[in-house]
This record gives structure tokens, C-alpha cells and sequence, in this order.
């Protein structure tokens, strides 16, 4: 008799439901499913609002790959993120930051507790809720390595509870985990303080205060940070054995207890587009851009994809993501920054895409006759110059792919930043916030783009967003600009690209348990202590 085949390969995906977080999960679950060495079963735990993704990206690994198996899908009993952080208190805090404060120290340490708030949302109850969700999937799936979500707190110390082997999957870059531990002090002086405008490398006269600013908001931050102290109070009421477990902990301290062995790290980074580091630690591994595949714009939007198609000189693409809303006044000042460019570039043939999400009371002025939208730019409106859409059918990266898009402006989120890279698209980067800055700074370090907001202290001024644009469509360096683009795209697609990149090394990690064998590593299930 021929032997029965082995058991497919199990692997559970650990993530938040926001897409910043969950879409490099979704791209490596389809890169699992239609590796052609491998099979693979996927189970998928995460939050409701992501299931749609989900069973997309499933659907679509089969109609690659008919004999993949469909992703099982858990849902998680609890609240997701942006549920939790989207308490009024929270939102206010968010607001705020839209106009910095006069003193940059008390900006940056504002900024740092938003941040705290925001990677820790859950209070106790609902934290240990989700930490019974994990560990209930866990069981019930039995996985051969589990990968996890790095901001999903309650995951991170359910399975670090439950002794768990885990890879780390990450949308961050790599300083974001290796620069902690990187020689001679370099992350108190050698970068920007995170939150703040100055430029990489900081210049002489600002290593003093950059390094003050650095070293104060950091331990401000610390000191200041309730819900941190608070979580750690009441797990250890409710769960003494359980340690709670951040991004920061395992960045700090990546090793398994009573081990030399250090948890990995799959980050969608390469360090060709990062910021010059001195020391790579060997656990942190550049996978590249992790992008799921995305339907052509032509096959969810014809209309839109001929539109797109027929820019005589390319088309600028506006995105400023899900969680910025635009007011009278945002709206107007980015309306009247692209009238400076069509002014500058009048019958080139260039077109502008503008996404405006809806948000519920915050519309005024933005929409319909007579908005400030309609005001500056109603005649390019009126002849399909420009085009203003609430929602788009089509992907972000299948719009970037579609090839006339010679320009991509966004808020600095990783995935915008990585979609534009990987797409080969000049990008202009309008950061408000924490890691948006160090995106800024990374597209003009690599000659592949512009700080588009760097003086203005604010979102965006017309002024200054305007003559960034024309610099980057139609300035002397603008073939500069397209030239480096294009070639850390192809770097980017080296090895298959990062989902590919990040699904071997996923399977890699249970041939690793098996070698190593033992009572911690034949199972991943370690005692049920939580």
C-alpha cells in the first residue's frame, strides 16, 4: 500500500481586524495557500469587520491555486482596536494633534500617550476577555506555529501565558524593533525624536535637543502611562502568571523565557528602504512589502480603469486613509494645493484622483454644491480633470499598479508607504503623527518622494503642498524621483516579494520545533495556565 499522505501543515494567523494591521496577515495567508511545494491549512483568528477580506483573499488563493484549502476563519469574542480606542475621550486626544503645540517636548509626549492609548485601548475586563478568545482558538486549532499580530497585546500574552511558539508578523520597518538595540546609544541621538519634524540626521545644533527630547518623552511616556499600569494591576489579580506582553516588551526582550532562542521577526521592510542602521539583529528578518494580491481596477471599476488609462500626463492620487476627515478647512487647503499644480501644468493632460471618506457630522463645506471642493476646483470637476469619489471599488494598490499614476499622497501609514514603493510610484507623504513623520523622512532619504507639510506645522497649507506637488510631476527632478521608484520596485519583487518571502519562513518554523524537539516544542500547546 502506498503510505497515506502527511498532514498538511497548520498555521495560525493572529491579528487586529484594521487593515494597517491585518492586511500583511491576509497577503502571507494567500502566499501560504498557493506556495506550490506546500500544503497548507490557514486558520485565520481576528475580529468580524476583517471576515470580508478574509474570504476574499481565500476565494482568490483558490481560483490561483484550485486545490488550496479555504481559510477558517475564527471570530474573536471581544472588542477590536479601533472599537476600543474610538472612545470619546481618545478621539478628542486624536483631534488635537491636528494643531501642535507651541513647545515641541509637550507635543511629542502628547503625541507618545495618544500612542500608549491607542496600542492598549482594552480596559482589564475586556483585555482577559480577548486573552480567553486566544486561548480558546489555540486550543481548538492545535496550529503548528502560530503567527502573531505585534500590536495585538491580549494575543501576545496569551500565547507567551500558554508557553506558545509564535512568529512575529509585522507592517513595521525595521528600525522599528532593531533600533532599541542598536550600538553607542544611537536611538537617543542618531534619529529624529519619533513625534517631532526634525530632519535625519539631525542636525548639530538639534543633537542636544533631539536627544533630550528623546530620552524625556520616552520616559514621560512611561512614567505617564495609566493603562499600562493599570492592565499590569489587574492581571495580576486575575492571572498572576501571566505577564502582560507588548510590542515594547518583546522588542526589548524578543527571547523565550529560559531560552537562548529569540522570537522572530517577519517585518515588511527591506534594508534598502530604511534608514541606515548600524546593527541588524539576527531574529528580525526583512521579508520586503507584503501586499495580497489585489483584483485589476479594471475588473471592479471599468469606467473608473479607462478613466484612469486615458491621463495623457499620469494622475495624482489623493489618499489620506480611513481616519482622517476632512473639514471645510482641510478640504479647502488641499483643494486649493491642487489648483496650484493644475495652474502650473495647465493642458499637460494631468488628472487628479481625490479619495474624501464620508464622516458622520465632520462634512461640512466638503460636499456637493457650493462645498469648498466645488469652489476651486468645480470646473476640473465639471470636465473630469478631477474626479472626487467617497469610496473606491478598486484597492489601493490596483489603482497604483493601473501604471499612469505618477504621484501618490498620503498621511505616512506603512501600508501607503509600502504600496507606493512596491507600485513604483513617487509619493508625497502629509505625516500627522508618531512613525508618519519617519515615512516622510525615508521618501525624500531615498530620493523617491517629498515631506509635503514640513513647515506648515499643520496637515496641509495649499502653499507649500502645491509646490511640493509641482517639484515632484513637474519640477527638474521629477525623472529623478520616477527612476529610483522604479528601481525599489524591482528590488521588491526579489524572491517572490515579501508575502512569499514571509510565508517560508513561517513553514520554516515548524521544521525548527520539530529539530529541536522536546516537551516545549513537540506541541505548541504548553500548559494551560491562563
Amino acid at each position: 500500500m502506498d503510505p497515506s499522505p502527511p498532514p498538511p501543515k497548520r498555521v495560525l494567523l493572529l491579528t487586529n481586524s484594521e487593515h494597517g494591521q491585518a492586511n500583511v496577515f491576509l497577503a502571507t495567508s494567500y502566499a501560504l495557500l498557493t506556495l506550490p511545494d506546500a500544503d497548507v491549512e490557514v486558520h485565520f483568528a481576528s475580529f468580524p469587520p476583517i471576515q470580508p477580506a478574509v474570504s476574499s483573499t481565500s476565494a482568490h488563493a483558490r481560483r490561483d491555486r484550485p486545490s488550496a484549502r479555504p481559510i477558517v476563519f475564527h471570530a474573536l469574542d471581544g472588542n477590536d482596536m479601533v472599537t476600543a480606542w474610538s472612545r470619546p475621550e481618545i478621539l478628542a486626544e486624536q483631534a488635537a494633534l491636528y494643531t501642535p503645540s507651541a513647545v515641541p517636548l509637550v507635543h511629542a509626549v502628547r503625541r507618545g500617550l495618544l500612542l500608549l492609548k491607542v496600542m492598549l485601548p482594552w480596559s482589564g475586563d475586556e483585555f482577559v476577555r480577548l486573552m480567553k478568545a486566544v486561548v480558546k482558538v489555540v486550543e481548538e486549532v492545535g496550529p503548528d506555529v502560530v503567527a502573531v499580530d505585534p500590536a495585538f497585546a491580549p494575543g501576545l500574552t496569551a500565547l507567551r501565558g500558554l508557553g506558545c511558539r509564535f512568529v512575529v508578523l509585522a507592517p513595521n520597518t525595521i528600525k522599528d524593533f532593531a533600533m532599541p538595540l542598536q550600538p553607542r546609544g544611537e536611538a537617543l541621538w542618531k534619529y529624529p525624536c519619533i513625534g517631532t519634524p526634525y530632519p535625519f540626521p539631525p542636525p548639530p545644533p538639534l543633537l542636544p535637543q533631539n536627544t533630550l527630547f528623546t530620552l524625556l518623552s520616552l520616559l514621560l511616556s512611561i512614567l505617564l502611562d495609566p493603562t499600562r499600569r493599570a492592565l499590569t494591576r489587574y492581571l495580576s489579580t486575575h492571572f498572576p502568571t501571566a505577564r502582560l506582553t507588548t510590542l515594547s516588551d518583546l522588542s526589548l526582550n524578543p527571547h523565550f523565557a529560559g531560552t537562548d532562542r529569540a522570537t522572530k521577526f517577519l517585518v515588511a521592510n527591506l534594508p534598502e528602504i530604511e534608514f541606515p542602521l548600524s546593527y541588524l539583529p539576527k531574529h528580525i528578518v526583512p521579508c520586503g512589502p507584503m501586499l495580497r494580491p489585489a483584483r485589476a481596477v479594471g475588473e471592479m471599476d471599468c469606467e473608473l480603469a479607462g478613466w484612469l488609462e486615458q491621463a495623457e500626463a499620469g494622475v495624482v492620487y489623493i489618499n489620506l486613509g480611513t481616519h482622517v476627515f476632512y473639514g471645510e478647512g482641510l478640504a479647502g487647503e488641499v483643494a486649493r494645493a491642487v489648483r496650484v499644480l493644475l495652474d502650473r501644468v495647465a493642458g499637460k493632460g494631468v488628472r487628479v484622483l481625490w479619495k474624501i471618506p464620508r464622516g458622520p457630522g465632520k462634512d461640512g463645506g466638503v460636499f456637493g454644491e457650493g462645498s469648498v471642493v466645488e469652489r476651486v476646483l468645480g470646473g476640473e470637476l465639471r470636465e473630469g480633470t478631477v474626479r472626487v469619489v467617497e469610496w473606491l471599488e478598486a484597492e489601493p494598490a490596483a489603482v497604483l499598479a493601473v501604471g499612469t499614476v505618477v504621484c501618490a499622497v498620503h498621511h505616512g501609514g506603512a501600508n501607503s508607504f509600502l504600496e507606493s514603493v512596491a507600485a513604483g510610484v513617487p509619493q508625497v507623504i502629509l505625516p500627522l503623527w508618531m512613525d508618519t513623520f519617519d515615512f516622510a523622512r525615508r521618501a525624500e532619504l531615498l530620493g523617491i518622494g517629498r515631506w509635503g507639510n514640513r513647515v506648515a506645522g499643520t496637515l496641509c497649507e495649499r502653499g507649500e503642498l502645491g509646490s511640493v506637488l509641482i517639484d515632484l510631476i513637474a519640477g527638474e527632478r521629477s525623472s529623478g524621483y520616477r527612476q529610483k521608484a522604479r528601481e525599489l520596485a524591482e528590488l521588491c519583487k526579489k524572491g517572490g516579494g515579501g508575502r512569499v518571502i514571509a510565508a517560508r519562513h513561517i513553514l520554516a518554523e515548524i521544521t525548527v520545533g520539530s529539530v529541536e524537539g522536546g516537551k516545549e516544542t513537540e506541541r505548541l500547546l504548553g500548559p494551560a495556565s491562563i
